[in-house]
C-alpha cells in the first residue's frame, strides 16, 4: 500500500514536472507590438525567476490535487497515510507559491504595480479562497477514518479553483502581449 502511495506521488511529480518543463520549453509569445509596456510586462513576468517558480508550485499544486482526488472519488475508505501526505505537499506548494509571488511583487515599479492591480486583486481573491480550501482539507483528512466523498470533493474544488487560476492567468497574460 505505502508502495503504491509513493507511486502515485512520484507519478503526480513527474506530471508536474513535465508540464512545467513543457511551458518552459516552449518560446514565449511574440507580441504584435513588442515595444508596449504591457508586452515588456508579460515578457518581464514569464521569466522572472520567482514566477516561474510559482509557476512551477501552482503545477505542483494542480497534480497533488488531481492525484488526491483519484485516489479518493469512488473509491472505498480513504488511505489516510497517503491524503495526508498529499494534503501536507499541497499546503507546502501553496504557501512557497506565495512566498514567491510576494517576492516577485516586490521587484516591479509602481507603474507596473498600478497597471496590474485589478489581476493582483483577482490573484489575492483567489488565494484566499484556495487557502480555505486547503484549510478545509487539512481539517477533513486530520480524523482517524476520514470521509472519502469529503476528502475528493474537497480535492475536486482545490483542483477547480487552481484551474480556474491558470486560466485567468492565461487570459491576462494573453491580453498583454
Amino acid at each position: 500500500m505505502r508502495k503504491n502511495m509513493i507511486s502515485v506521488i512520484a507519478m503526480a511529480l513527474c506530471l508536474s514536472t513535465l508540464v512545467v518543463a513543457a511551458h518552459a520549453g516552449s518560446p514565449p509569445a511574440q507580441a504584435a507590438n513588442p515595444t508596449t509596456d504591457a508586452a515588456h510586462d508579460s515578457k518581464m513576468m514569464a521569466t522572472d525567476p520567482n514566477n516561474v517558480l510559482a509557476m512551477a508550485y501552482h503545477q505542483s499544486l494542480v497534480a497533488f490535487a488531481a492525484a488526491l482526488h483519484g485516489q479518493t472519488v469512488g473509491a472505498g475508505p480513504v488511505n489516510v497515510e497517503f491524503a495526508r501526505d498529499a494534503v501536507h505537499e499541497m499546503r507546502r506548494n501553496f504557501d512557497q507559491m506565495k512566498s514567491c509571488n510576494e517576492k516577485y511583487m516586490a521587484t516591479i515599479s509602481d507603474e507596473v504595480r498600478t497597471n496590474t492591480a485589478p489581476m493582483m486583486q483577482e490573484l489575492e481573491t483567489h488565494r484566499a479562497d484556495l487557502n480555505a480550501q486547503l484549510t478545509e482539507l487539512e481539517t477533513a483528512v486530520k480524523v482517524d477514518v476520514p470521509d472519502a466523498t469529503k476528502v475528493s470533493t474537497l480535492a475536486a474544488g482545490v483542483y477547480s479553483r487552481l484551474e480556474t487560476m491558470s486560466k485567468a492567468h492565461q487570459k491576462q497574460m494573453s491580453a498583454k502581449s
